[in-house]
């Protein structure tokens, strides 16, 4: 067996890039939180990866410190890339790349290209764990959702609205197949996007 601990970031600055985009005060909370839930969890912890966008880093940062473990960033776990949505209703366009997972704005990805680049990711941190090595793995809200689609196509829209920032979902890695659990951040006051 083999387990992914996948995160999602905490509350997100709207100041500065897409890469460069920090943390609330609440966010670094929110990191503070993740990192005491996460070093409790059972089993350990063996290796960090992350997206290598600013808010991610700044939330898996407390728990690689206090496990001195380094944080291996994948290009490939970084958010959905939206494309132009200029003059356009996010909301509207949200849930039309849901109901179309080939649709895509200018400059941007569909839902499939961004679910099998993250599942390309994944798979590529489960070949790099031994037998019985866990890793956290650090992303964010979209793209969580669409590998949580991919495990169970009944996860769409309605339930990406609902998951909360942070969040922490479990991905158990045995032979034949993959059982995804919510471990959640209920000791966190947490943020909804359908709120």
């Amino acid at each position: 067996m083999k387990i992914l601990f996948l995160i999602r970031h905490g509350k997100a600055s709207l100041e500065g890039s897409e890469r460069e985009r920090g943390l609330t005060e609440e966010g670094h909370q929110h990191a503070k939180q993740i990192t005491n839930i996460l070093k409790n969890l059972s089993p350990k912890i063996n290796k960090i990866y992350s997206s290598p966008l600013n808010r991610a880093i700044l939330t898996i940062k407390p728990l690689s410190e206090y496990l001195e473990m380094k944080i291996n960033e994948m290009e490939d776990l970084k958010e959905k890339i939206t494309g132009d949505t200029s003059g356009k209703n996010l909301n509207d366009l949200k849930q039309k790349m849901w109901d179309d997972f080939d649709a895509k704005l200018p400059g941007g990805e569909s839902s499939s290209e961004a679910t099998n680049r993250a599942l390309s990711a994944l798979n590529s941190i489960v070949s790099q764990l031994e037998e019985g090595e866990n890793a956290a793995v650090q992303c964010h809200g979209t793209l969580i959702a669409l590998i949580l689609h991919h495990f169970d196509n009944n996860f769409g829209f309605k339930e990406w609205k609902n998951m909360s920032m942070p969040d922490i979902y479990k991905i158990s890695y045995n032979d034949h197949d993959a059982i995804v659990e919510h471990i959640g951040c209920d000791s966190i006051e947490t943020f909804k996007i359908g709120d």
